[in-house]
């Protein structure tokens, strides 16, 4: 199962981030997966690394596959801050993703909406995955930039016994995400680092039970078509039933892909 390594970095004022991925994608030996503009924390982690993952801002997700499973030396003075986790991808899902990933994006455009946003109650939070005011005004302003296929970030961490609940919950969100053009394009399982030397800036004498289990990368075709699920009875079924109860605690960040921000309207990619 190869190993990739998704790095969050903030850069130093100054660098330009356009630049500063084409330098990594032309670096020997280094395999871009995922090159991503975060956007906006959706869900905030609660219990793992919550100074480290929400202190800052963070300016680029890159998703890496490099023998040496990390940002190339030379490019690593135009760092401010990182944060990184080791991730096992089974090699049939890697192997098929640049291909899969490009049908995404090239079908975004004629993904349906189902409608739920029009009749969507608004939460005091979305903590929960349900539709906030807050999540609606973002996604009011990222559609004014940007009307295009988002990615959005997981770090999952499962209760005891959790994962079969958490299976159960992907096997419903393939239809329920399925039907608005969602999909779950990268699933890895994390590698836990050696005792006491946690990959980021958060506390190095943590747990092996206090670090992340899982990470996925998920597609939609645009950020109403996200909180189109959002809003959905449908999903909000599976969400408590299955969800919830599965996960301790979680991260999920919106983030935009640099190939589909630079893709010009109406372009099929």
């Amino acid at each position: 199962m190869p190993l990739l390594t998704l790095h969050l970095l903030s850069l130093q004022p100054g660098t330009d981030v356009k630049l500063f991925v084409k330098n990594v994608r032309s670096s020997p030996d280094v395999e871009v997966v995922v090159a991503s503009r975060p956007r906006r924390l959706v869900i905030r982690p609660e219990v793992i690394d919550i100074h480290a993952l929400t202190s800052g801002k963070w300016d680029l997700l890159l998703l890496l596959r490099s023998p040496g499973n990390g940002i190339p030396p030379a490019l690593r003075s135009a760092i401010s801050d990182e944060y990184s986790v080791h991730t096992g991808v089974p090699s049939k899902l890697l192997k098929a993703y640049p291909e899969a990933d490009a049908k995404l994006k090239r079908e975004a455009s004629s993904a349906r909406l189902t409608g739920a946003l029009e009749k969507a109650r608004n939460k005091p939070s979305s903590q929960s995955l349900e539709l906030s005011a807050d999540l609606l005004a973002f996604m009011d302003e990222l559609v004014r930039e940007h009307d295009k296929p988002v990615t959005m970030l997981n770090l999952l961490h499962f209760h005891p016994n959790g994962k079969p609940e958490y299976y159960k919950y992907g096997q419903g969100f393939a239809s329920v995400a399925g039907k608005r053009g969602g999909n779950a394009k990268i699933v890895g399982n994390v590698v836990k680092p050696p005792s006491g030397q946690i990959d980021s800036r958060g506390d190095a004498d943590k747990s092996e039970n206090e670090w992340w289990n899982e990470i996925s990368i998920v597609h939609y075709p645009s950020i109403r078509h996200f909180c189109d699920m959002l809003a959905g009875e449908d999903y909000q079924e599976i969400n408590s039933k299955y969800r919830l109860g599965a996960l301790r605690d979680t991260m999920l960040l919106c983030t935009t892909e640099f190939d589909v921000e630079e893709t010009p309207p109406n372009s099929k990619l």
